[in-house]
Formats: C-alpha cells, structure tokens, sequence
C-alpha cells in the first residue's frame, strides 16, 4: 500500500502542539458536527444490474423495505435544525422507484428551501408521466443526475445490464430535455453521468452530451469498498489505487430505510452501521465514539483496520470527485 496522501478534513487530538495546531487548520477543515449532506434511502430496489454496483451481488441478503414516513420527516426537521446543504432522497436504490418521490422532494424543499434536493437516476424509470410530475414541481429538485453509461448500445447494455435498454432511456432523456425546452425552464439542471471503464469511451460520450447543450461528466471507477472484486479488470488505466483521500466518512451522512447509519454509500453489505437512529438521532450517532473512531483512525494512516475502507480502490486514471 502506497503511503497516504494528505485528507481535506483533521480532527484535533490529544497532545497536538500549537504548531501541529496551527499547520492542520490553516491547511484543512475540521470534521463538522454534523453531516454536510445527506442521502436517505426512502425504499430499497433497482431495476439495473451495473458492473460498476454491488446491488446485484449483494441483493439477496440486503434487508429491503419502505422508510416509516415518521422517520423520514424526522430526519428533515434535523437537516433543517443544524442547516444541511444538500439532500439526496435516495441510497443504493433507483429513486424513481419511489412512488412518492416527488412528494417527498417538495417537502424537502418546503422545511429547507436553502438546501438543494439532488437526485441520481438510471433513466430506465423516468417515463413520460414522471418527467411531467417532475417538472411540475419546479425548483423544489435542484439537480437529476443521469448515469447514462457511454452513447453506444452494446457497450451501455453490457454496462447497465438488468433491465436496461439503451433505446429505451435514450428516449426518456430526449423526452425529458424536449419538455424543459418546451416549458422553458432549466429545472431541474439535468446531467449526463457515467463511470469511466475500458468499455465505454467515457470522452466521446461527455463530447455527444455537451454539444447537444447538456450538462456532462464523467467520474472514476471505484471496487466500491472491495465489494466489485474484479473492478480492476474493466478499469480504464489498469490499476486502481487505495482511495485514501476519500471524505466521505468526514462530511455526508448515510441513512438506510429502517433508520440505520452506515459509513458509507458504498457499503451495501451493512460491513460498517454507526448506529440507528430510529431511537436516536442523526447528530448522536454522527459523534459517538464508533464514528469518530474510525475518521480518526482514517485520518492517522491505519486505513487497512477499518472493514470496507481497507479494502476500497479507485482507478488511478481520473481524479475522483469528493
């Protein structure tokens, strides 16, 4: 394992003189209170299989279910208290598979306006009907995300795989853009995502999206906390790095349906439950020892003692964003 490379975040530890004092707070920023953002999973399930997922592998023995709508307002009245900047009403599942989705999305949106209401999606759900509901909303979604992977059919389909056809989502982004144009409105700002892998060109697809006038991006692949055990495989450089300037586990909050805490978006074998927070509270369990722990132990080199993190690469071909 190469050595780690300086984190964003610190934390403060016993001891620390006032030069270390100093240097680690004019360089980086202090783990938050509280979440800067957070992704609440409202209900489990998806209809796409992707290489890049572990929803596939691991589906059989993940516990599934709807979030109590008690629990979910809950949730907002404390993003609201300690002023969360950005909230994501899904994790390790297709939203749109909530039939309530956009109700949710404009409650969000009613308790905390300043907050931005962001969203990733297939495509493989957003049918006529949903983009219509969808833009009726207006402002209340800030941001969909589309992971749209490459622009040519076979490699989308061996990518995506599950029930995913490349004519099919084709047609409900084109539906989607053609109404925003209609109605001349930019909301939600509609991006174009994908997974940089040997089996798309990532490039060429960004190149097709920005010259028709849409948002593009492409990211890094990750094992997803080892959990893609043969990521390194289809990754486009060939070779995949520890992910050890990840901060995740210093600033976003992960919350299951039944209420438990997990480290992180990638860990959808529950390896690492902070706590639940269905007789707690988000804060509490952000700051108990088990949290604070691991960030500490992130933070000073022992990655390889921390189940999920120890095991999580990213290919070394592109910066992966934060």
């Amino acid at each position: 394992m190469k050595s780690i490379k300086l984190n964003k975040y610190y934390m403060d530890e016993p001891g620390d003189g006032l030069l270390t004092i100093v240097q680690k707070r004019l360089t980086r920023r202090p783990v938050p209170s509280f979440p800067r953002t957070l992704q609440i999973q409202t209900v489990t399930g998806c209809q796409a299989d992707c290489i890049f997922c572990p929803f596939g592998e691991t589906f059989d023995f993940q516990p599934k279910g709807r979030m109590d709508s008690d629990l979910f307002k809950r949730i907002i009245a404390e993003a609201k208290q300690f002023g969360v900047r950005r909230i994501s009403p899904y994790l390790m599942n297709e939203p749109f598979i909530d039939k309530d989705l956009f109700k949710k999305i404009v409650y969000i949106h009613e308790q905390i306006p300043d907050s931005k209401v962001v969203v990733t999606t297939n495509g493989g759900l957003l049918t006529k009907d949903r983009v219509n509901e969808m833009l009726d909303i207006g402002d209340a979604l800030h941001a969909l995300y589309i992971s749209f992977q490459g622009i040519e059919k076979d490699a989308y389909e061996k990518t995506m795989r599950g029930a995913m056809h490349f004519e099919h989502t084709m047609e409900n982004v084109n539906y989607l853009l053609e109404q925003q144009r209609k109605r001349l409105t930019d909301w939600p700002k509609v991006w174009i995502t994908m997974v940089s892998t040997d089996i798309i060109d990532a490039r060429k697809a960004v190149a097709y999206w920005k010259a028709r006038g849409v948002r593009s991006k492409y990211t890094a692949l990750e094992n997803r906390g080892g959990n893609i055990a043969d990521a390194e495989s289809f990754s486009k450089s060939g070779h995949m790095e520890y992910f050890s300037t990840c901060t995740r586990l210093f600033k976003q909050g992960y919350i299951n349906f039944n209420g438990d805490m997990v480290l992180c978006c990638t860990d959808y074998s529950r390896k690492q439950i902070l706590g639940n927070i269905t007789n707690s509270s988000i804060h509490e369990v952000w700051n108990a020892e088990k949290a604070t722990g691991i960030r500490r132990r992130f933070l000073g080199g022992q990655i390889h003692t921390i189940d999920l993190c120890r095991d999580c690469k990213v290919d070394e071909e592109i910066e992966i964003e934060g």
